[in-house]
């Protein structure tokens, strides 16, 4: 096969330009853990919260009285945005907070599936490198966001064998409940929840329901499904975290999940006291005004900082036999100029094969705008629709 050059634009699929932010205010906890049994606790107003002032992770003192009330707690909860690099920041100073106090603990993160939880446990030995675990994981197909957002979070806890636990439910019972309710999952699913499955109560319904209707559905049948979704993520989470901690007993448990899963009445750590009554600290960051009728011991504020934007691609990929192609090449783009068309077939980028499109993802990890990597692609060329491989260094923007 002829093998000829040709200079192209290409990009990662996540353009994200995420902020990051230090913590600047919280409020000291409320006595939501002082209850007993599993009934829930009410919601703390903001007049019986204590307020401790301003936390900076980059302030030792401040953050020493935000950890200084953690450090006594079994299972600590921190919400994220999950786009947002501060957050994670925030999330990695109280891990390496607590780890440098002595306290012997594990993260749980909902970015990771449980079936993939010997993955995790291969990074944390060292015995796989980071892309492998990207691989094993399917993380660019099962959680998608920018994975240099959890980084620094994941190499903390390798460099400390500080176990990492997957605690999300698998994609393919997500799409089960979804399309047909509990009832179309399988026994052996249904066991992966809690045997005592919690309800929905009327509050729950109530916050999910303007998100339910923003995507311009009505019907009942479909809010009961989008609410069972949401329960099946919250009580999968709390039911994987009720499992570590029992066969664990010495550990302490800092939970990395979306605010709506941990901040409200019946999320993850109302389901888990339910399961196994334990001190818990709510930690969430963001405005007060995001969190109207939530429950939490400790609100972080938001700063900006920017992640380093990625090496992006300048056309639409889709996969079909493990084979990844061009889908579309936007007219007057550079890739349309250097000569890409829709239905070229990619081959390899920076010397790594390309059977699917994680495989774009991984071979870009950490690629710049401005960069330039070496990537073939094979063409049907010809009255015969002759197979020409094509290769080239490629510019990234």
């Amino acid at each position: 096969m002829p093998r000829s050059a040709f200079a192209l634009v290409l990009a990662t699929g996540f353009s994200i330009g995420v902020t990051s932010a230090a913590v600047l205010s919280a409020w000291g906890p409320a006595d939501r853990n002082a209850r007993s049994g599993p009934a829930p606790a009410a919601v703390p107003s903001a007049a019986s919260r204590q307020d401790v002032g301003a936390i900076d992770p980059d302030d030792p003192e401040s953050l020493d009285r935000l950890l200084a009330q953690l450090t006594t707690k079994r299972v600590v909860f921190v919400g994220e945005t999950h786009d947002r690099y501060d957050h994670h920041l925030n999330q990695l100073a109280i891990i390496r907070g607590l780890r440098e106090r002595g306290v012997d603990l594990a993260v749980g993160m909902e970015s990771f599936q449980e079936p993939f939880q010997q993955a995790l446990n291969q990074y944390i030995a060292g015995e796989i490198p980071e892309k492998a675990l990207l691989k094993r994981t399917a993380y660019y197909e099962r959680w998608r966001f920018d994975y240099r957002l959890y980084r620094d979070i994941l190499e903390y806890a390798r460099s400390r064998s500080i176990p990492l636990i997957a605690l999300n439910a698998p994609s393919e019972m997500v799409a089960k409940v979804s399309r047909g309710g509990f009832e179309g999952l399988t026994a052996e699913e249904r066991a992966r929840l809690p045997a005592d499955l919690s309800s929905a109560g009327k509050g729950y319904q109530a916050r999910l329901r303007p998100i339910f209707e923003a995507h311009g559905k009505t019907s009942g049948e479909h809010f009961r499904r989008f609410v069972q979704v949401q329960m099946l993520w919250d009580e999968h989470m709390a039911r994987v975290a009720r499992d570590y901690l029992a066969d664990h007993p010495e550990k302490t448990l800092v939970v990395l999940a979306g605010s709506g899963h941990i901040a409200y009445p019946d999320a993850i750590p109302d389901r888990l006291e339910r399961m196994l009554p334990s001190d818990q600290a709510v930690v969430v960051i963001g405005a007060a005004e995001g969190f109207s009728g939530g429950r939490y011991d400790f609100r972080l504020a938001e700063r900006d900082i920017d992640l380093p934007a990625p090496g992006r691609l300048g056309v639409v990929l889709a996969s079909d036999d493990s084979a990844v192609r061009l889908q579309q090449v936007k007219p007057d783009s550079p890739a349309a100029a250097s000569g890409l068309r829709a239905g070229d077939r990619v081959l390899s980028i920076a010397g790594e094969p390309i059977r699917q499109i994680e495989d774009v993802s991984l071979a870009l990890l950490d690629r710049a705008p401005g960069e330039e990597v070496w990537i073939e692609i094979e063409r049907l060329s010809g009255a015969r629709g002759q197979e020409a491989r094509l290769g080239g260094a490629v510019m990234l923007f």
